[in-house]
């Protein structure tokens, strides 16, 4: 009849919506939110929780993230007969710079207004080296010594390098007679001392370093400073492979950094361009990157990374464009992230494996329905009870539970395939009980309840296979929800339209059950074959994109 219709319709349209599941990721991220706050980690975005589960690649800027931020003047070095205090002291009284290695120079040094400044020169992460040119007293540059000497200087390398590879952080002053008034770098620029500073390196960093090494992630350090000063600090700091580095400045294509990426772990002089460029030759190569940094340098790679995380201590610019926040710079908050990410990403993956069952099984029984013209097994009610004792009440409870497991695979295929063979066999079964028993002129409601009963059977058994290992805290969830589902089906007979079951159903009904695990195990193999066709076609494709 018309009414016996819609209300069919509705029943299989109610079951082919996964109700609650958008609800249930919700919860779980602002729960995941509010955990993080007490680890003192500001969310900006909230899918990068579960991103920073799945990252395979972790790219940390050295000042910041390995070291604590903030850098001391060791001692300085004479090549020339100058009082090297009075100029750095002029220097910075005259240069504008705001960075850490200005604040150990300002701290060391005392600042000094006895030149008179013509020109300031700012630094630039670009450059490398700022300066200032003062009035009868020629131009006077500080900063890295292959920027301010690219032709090179045998005696100042050798020395820089000797200090760079005990982990020190080296500046070079230079001078030149010239008063300059752009700048561009004077060809009579000669050194006149070096500047030796360190850096703090975090005590939660050899900790925190060897954790992602267990998980398998690959670490890149990537730095604006000597290449051979950023190795030595990330050996200090226990990073495996360290002394593989290289300078970026000998990286010129996108197909020189790619390579240099499968290469390197430490890279050095590193431009924001090249930060940018790094992270994007990452992502092509198909891995999941996130990038910590706390400089105006790393904007453009935090923009471009899958997941970005700033110090608190960082520039607001940093802040602004990363999608986690760490509010005490504590760079040991990291695991608890991922953790966070891996509960979420986990629970909501098996949940979402249980939403998909109903969704599945509705519309292949309603296929099903419109080839052999027979009645809808489900009424509106039944299916509202399966969906609350089969699916929504226990994900609810199991959704928050720690589930720290590795992430792998695709996120649908991997819902698919725990779904699929559950709700194969109840879409077989309840298409038999309907169609044999409405051929033979059995009571609808009673097909009804025999479907029933065969539907929460199988969802017993889908959330014990789902919910592995059983701890004794799911067996309890999964074993009191499914028995108030029989609990239930008993006091709201009238209400759930369901009948008494006769001894010859009963017994197909107990038939059906102990050949359910077989279906289900037949289905898990077909699911098998139609993802290794789908991988096969798939590779057929890209084989003739090469050729094309």
């Amino acid at each position: 009849t018309f009414n016996s219709s819609i209300v069919s319709t509705v029943a299989a349209i109610l079951g082919m919506i996964p109700e609650g599941l958008v609800l249930l990721t919700s919860v779980a991220l602002t729960l995941s939110v509010l955990r993080l706050a007490k680890q003192n980690t500001l969310v900006q975005e909230l899918f990068c929780i579960e991103t920073l589960a799945r990252v395979d690649v972790l790219c940390l800027d050295k000042t910041g993230t390995i070291t604590e931020g903030t850098m001391k003047v060791e001692f300085d070095v004479k090549m020339s007969n100058v009082d090297i205090s009075e100029i750095v002291g002029n220097l910075m009284h005259s240069l504008t710079d705001v960075n850490v290695t200005a604040q150990a120079l300002k701290e060391h040094y005392q600042t000094k207004t006895n030149f008179n400044p013509y020109f300031v020169i700012p630094f630039s992460s670009d450059r490398k080296y700022s300066g200032t040119s003062y009035f009868n007293r020629g131009t006077y540059y500080i900063g890295a010594y292959q920027f301010l000497f690219p032709k090179g200087n045998e005696e100042l390398e050798e020395k820089c390098v000797d200090y760079a590879s005990e982990g020190y952080r080296i500046l070079v002053l230079a001078h030149t007679d010239e008063v300059m008034s752009n700048e561009a770098l004077p060809v009579d620029l000669e050194p006149l001392g070096i500047i030796v500073l360190s850096d703090v390196i975090r005590k939660d960093a050899k900790e925190t370093l060897a954790y992602f090494n267990e998980q398998g992630v690959d670490l890149k350090v990537i730095s604006g400073d000597d290449p051979i000063t950023v190795s030595s600090i990330a050996k200090r700091a226990g990073l495996n492979n360290a002394h593989h580095y290289v300078d970026a400045t000998t990286l010129s294509t996108s197909e020189e950094i790619a390579e240099a990426l499968n290469k390197y772990s430490v890279f050095g002089r590193v431009t924001p361009q090249q930060k940018k460029a790094m992270v994007v030759a990452l992502k092509q190569q198909g891995h999941t990157v996130a990038m910590t940094g706390d400089g105006v340098n790393d904007v453009l790679a935090f923009k471009e990374a899958d997941c970005s995380i700033a110090m608190a201590s960082g520039s607001d610019a940093a802040k602004n464009a990363a999608n986690l926040v760490l509010l005490d710079n504590n760079f040991d908050a990291m695991p608890h992230i991922v953790d966070e990410g891996r509960r979420v990403i986990n629970n909501i993956t098996m949940s979402a494996s249980m939403f998909l069952i109903k969704t599945i099984f509705s519309a292949l029984i309603a296929i099903s329905t419109i080839f052999f013209g027979q009645a809808y097994p489900f009424e509106p009610i039944q299916l509202s009870l399966i969906s609350a004792c089969g699916v929504g009440i226990p994900t609810f409870f199991l959704t928050y539970e720690a589930n720290f497991a590795r992430v792998e695979g695709n996120f649908l295929e991997t819902v698919l395939e725990k779904s699929f063979p559950s709700a194969f066999t109840i879409a077989i079964g309840a298409t038999l009980i309907t169609n044999i028993g409405l051929t033979l002129n059995y009571d609808p409601n009673m097909l009804s309840t025999v479907c029933v009963l065969f539907t929460g059977w199988n969802y017993t058994i889908a959330l014990l296979k789902i919910y592995r290992p059983l701890t004794k805290y799911r067996k309890f969830i999964i074993y009191s929800t499914q028995f108030c589902y029989y609990i239930s089906m008993m006091i709201g007979q009238s209400i759930l339209e369901l009948t008494g079951v006769s001894f010859n159903w009963l017994m197909i009904l107990l038939g059906l059950i102990a050949f359910s695990s077989i279906i289900v195990d037949l289905s898990a193999e077909l699911f098998k074959y139609i993802k290794i066709f789908k991988e096969f076609l798939e590779k057929r494709r890209k084989k003739r994109l090469s050729k094309g």
